[in-house]
Protein backbone atom coordinates (compact mmCIF):
# COMPACT_ATOMS: atom_id res chain seq x y z
CA UNK A 1 0.00 0.00 0.00
CA UNK A 2 2.90 2.33 0.66
CA UNK A 3 4.06 1.80 -2.94
CA UNK A 4 0.78 3.04 -4.33
CA UNK A 5 0.86 6.13 -2.16
CA UNK A 6 4.46 6.90 -3.10
CA UNK A 7 3.59 6.55 -6.79
CA UNK A 8 0.58 8.77 -6.45
CA UNK A 9 2.68 11.33 -4.65
CA UNK A 10 5.23 11.28 -7.46
CA UNK A 11 2.48 11.62 -10.06
CA UNK A 12 1.00 14.46 -8.08
CA UNK A 13 4.33 16.23 -7.97
CA UNK A 14 4.93 15.73 -11.73
CA UNK A 15 1.51 17.16 -12.47
CA UNK A 16 2.51 20.33 -10.65
CA UNK A 17 5.43 20.94 -13.08
CA UNK A 18 4.69 23.65 -15.62
CA UNK A 19 5.66 21.90 -18.86
CA UNK A 20 5.36 25.11 -20.86
CA UNK A 21 8.01 26.74 -18.67
CA UNK A 22 10.30 23.70 -19.05
CA UNK A 23 9.92 23.74 -22.85
CA UNK A 24 10.53 27.49 -22.95
CA UNK A 25 13.67 27.12 -20.79
CA UNK A 26 15.06 24.33 -22.98
CA UNK A 27 14.33 26.42 -26.06
CA UNK A 28 16.22 29.39 -24.60
CA UNK A 29 19.24 27.22 -23.73
CA UNK A 30 19.21 25.70 -27.24
CA UNK A 31 18.96 29.15 -28.84
CA UNK A 32 21.89 30.43 -26.78
CA UNK A 33 24.04 27.43 -27.76
CA UNK A 34 23.13 27.86 -31.43
CA UNK A 35 24.00 31.58 -31.19
CA UNK A 36 27.46 30.77 -29.80
CA UNK A 37 28.05 28.21 -32.56
CA UNK A 38 26.84 30.54 -35.35
CA UNK A 39 28.98 33.43 -34.08
CA UNK A 40 32.05 31.20 -34.03
CA UNK A 41 31.42 30.12 -37.64
CA UNK A 42 30.89 33.71 -38.82
CA UNK A 43 34.08 34.88 -37.14
CA UNK A 44 35.98 32.02 -38.78
CA UNK A 45 34.68 33.16 -42.20
CA UNK A 46 35.92 36.69 -41.49
CA UNK A 47 39.47 35.31 -41.11
CA UNK A 48 39.50 33.68 -44.59
CA UNK A 49 41.60 35.33 -47.29
CA UNK A 50 39.80 36.10 -50.53
CA UNK A 51 41.98 35.59 -53.62
CA UNK A 52 41.46 35.48 -57.38
CA UNK A 53 42.78 33.10 -60.01
CA UNK A 54 42.60 33.66 -63.77
CA UNK A 55 41.53 30.15 -64.72
CA UNK A 56 40.68 31.03 -68.32
CA UNK A 57 44.20 32.38 -68.86
CA UNK A 58 45.82 29.30 -67.33
CA UNK A 59 43.68 26.93 -69.38
CA UNK A 60 43.89 29.05 -72.54
CA UNK A 61 47.68 29.12 -72.44
CA UNK A 62 47.82 25.36 -71.96
CA UNK A 63 45.32 24.64 -74.75
CA UNK A 64 47.25 26.90 -77.15
CA UNK A 65 50.52 25.14 -76.32
CA UNK A 66 48.87 21.75 -76.86
CA UNK A 67 47.42 22.86 -80.21
CA UNK A 68 50.89 23.95 -81.39
CA UNK A 69 52.48 20.70 -80.20
CA UNK A 70 50.82 18.64 -82.95
CA UNK A 71 50.21 15.55 -80.81
CA UNK A 72 47.64 12.90 -81.72
CA UNK A 73 44.11 13.73 -80.49
CA UNK A 74 44.04 10.86 -77.97
CA UNK A 75 47.26 12.01 -76.32
CA UNK A 76 46.13 15.63 -76.32
CA UNK A 77 42.84 14.63 -74.70
CA UNK A 78 44.67 12.72 -71.95
CA UNK A 79 47.04 15.63 -71.32
CA UNK A 80 44.19 18.16 -71.14
CA UNK A 81 42.29 15.91 -68.74
CA UNK A 82 45.37 15.54 -66.51
CA UNK A 83 45.92 19.30 -66.61
CA UNK A 84 42.28 19.99 -65.64
CA UNK A 85 42.55 17.59 -62.70
CA UNK A 86 45.76 19.30 -61.56
CA UNK A 87 44.13 22.75 -61.78
CA UNK A 88 41.16 21.53 -59.76
CA UNK A 89 43.43 19.97 -57.12
CA UNK A 90 45.48 23.15 -56.86
CA UNK A 91 42.41 25.35 -56.34
CA UNK A 92 41.00 22.88 -53.78
CA UNK A 93 44.32 23.05 -51.93
CA UNK A 94 43.97 26.84 -51.68
CA UNK A 95 40.51 26.33 -50.17
CA UNK A 96 41.83 23.88 -47.59
CA UNK A 97 44.45 26.47 -46.61
CA UNK A 98 41.63 28.83 -45.58
CA UNK A 99 41.30 30.88 -48.75
CA UNK A 100 38.15 31.70 -50.68
CA UNK A 101 39.04 31.45 -54.37
CA UNK A 102 37.18 33.62 -56.88
CA UNK A 103 37.52 33.27 -60.62
CA UNK A 104 39.20 36.54 -61.65
CA UNK A 105 37.03 36.93 -64.73
CA UNK A 106 33.92 37.08 -62.50
CA UNK A 107 35.31 39.80 -60.20
CA UNK A 108 34.23 43.25 -61.33
CA UNK A 109 36.42 45.33 -59.06
CA UNK A 110 38.42 44.96 -55.92
CA UNK A 111 41.85 44.61 -54.53
CA UNK A 112 42.03 40.88 -53.90
CA UNK A 113 45.41 39.19 -54.33
CA UNK A 114 45.83 37.31 -57.62
CA UNK A 115 47.34 33.84 -57.16
CA UNK A 116 47.28 32.86 -60.84
CA UNK A 117 51.04 32.34 -61.06
CA UNK A 118 51.12 30.35 -57.82
CA UNK A 119 48.36 28.07 -59.15
CA UNK A 120 50.18 27.76 -62.50
CA UNK A 121 53.39 26.71 -60.71
CA UNK A 122 51.51 24.26 -58.46
CA UNK A 123 49.76 22.72 -61.48
CA UNK A 124 53.10 22.33 -63.28
CA UNK A 125 54.51 20.62 -60.19
CA UNK A 126 51.49 18.31 -59.94
CA UNK A 127 51.51 17.35 -63.62
CA UNK A 128 55.29 17.10 -63.87
CA UNK A 129 55.71 15.88 -67.45
CA UNK A 130 53.48 18.55 -68.97
CA UNK A 131 55.58 21.64 -69.71
CA UNK A 132 54.59 25.09 -68.52
CA UNK A 133 52.20 26.42 -71.17
CA UNK A 134 53.06 30.07 -70.78
CA UNK A 135 53.20 32.23 -73.89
Amino acid sequence: MKNILATQSLRGRMGAVNWTAVALGLSMVGSALWGVWATDKLLALDKRDVVTVQLSRIMGDFIEAEARAGRPPEETKMRVQAYLQAVEASVEHLGREGRTVLVAEAVVAGSTPDLTEAVRADVARRVGAIPDARR
